[in-house]
């Protein structure tokens, strides 16, 4: 009985948060006028919630679950299919991270500021690699796009900044919410 209990709230979770990571993609805003096609959203941090209270397998669900509710809702064009790539990527890139910290160190505080950093880091290699290798070529080819800018140029000053903003605010807004569920009786973290 308990299994089957535990499944059951294990499943709502993952589709809540899905659901509300799904939810915060419409918020988004860019950040750095050179770059200014792309956005930060705080989608991951539902992502992340889900990844410290029942592992990574549950991230990466809930992370699938954000993509599809996008794509069933802006279509799966190839355009859209690159940016649901690159968001799934980078949720990957945050999530490892913070599994693996929180795994490992058992201070809240700790696996946080080692969760933060790696995934700030892992997040700007990961995506200033598929930005220069995958996503630019792509959107190159698609729209006949000419960067103003070198391709390099543009990664150095545009692209990883970004990464690194995007990677820094969502640790911290992730802090914030682990703060708070800590003090919560109903979540033990």
């Amino acid at each position: 009985m308990y299994k089957v209990h535990s499944q059951t709230r294990r499943s709502v979770m993952v589709a809540l948060l899905g659901a509300l990571a799904f939810l915060l993609m419409f918020i988004e805003f860019p950040v750095i006028p050179i770059v200014s096609y792309l956005k930060l959203d705080f989608s991951d941090v539902p992502v992340l919630v889900g990844t410290l209270l029942e592992g990574p397998v549950t991230g990466i669900m809930i992370a699938i679950i954000k993509c599809l509710l996008h794509g069933l809702v802006h279509g799966f064009a190839p355009v859209e299919l690159l940016g649901l790539g690159a968001d799934f990527c980078s949720s990957l890139a945050l999530i490892f991270p913070f599994a693996w910290s929180f795994h490992y160190f058992k201070q809240v505080k700790r696996a946080l500021w080692t969760g933060s950093v790696a995934a700030t880091v892992l997040l700007t290699v990961v995506m200033t690699i598929f930005n220069y290798y995958v996503l630019t070529p792509a959107y190159m080819a698609m729209f006949a796009w000419h960067p103003s800018l070198p391709i390099k140029q543009l990664m150095l000053i545009g692209v990883l900044p970004f990464n690194l903003l995007k990677g820094a605010l969502i640790s911290l807004v992730f802090a914030i919410v682990v703060i708070h569920l800590q003090q919560s009786k109903r979540f033990q973290v």
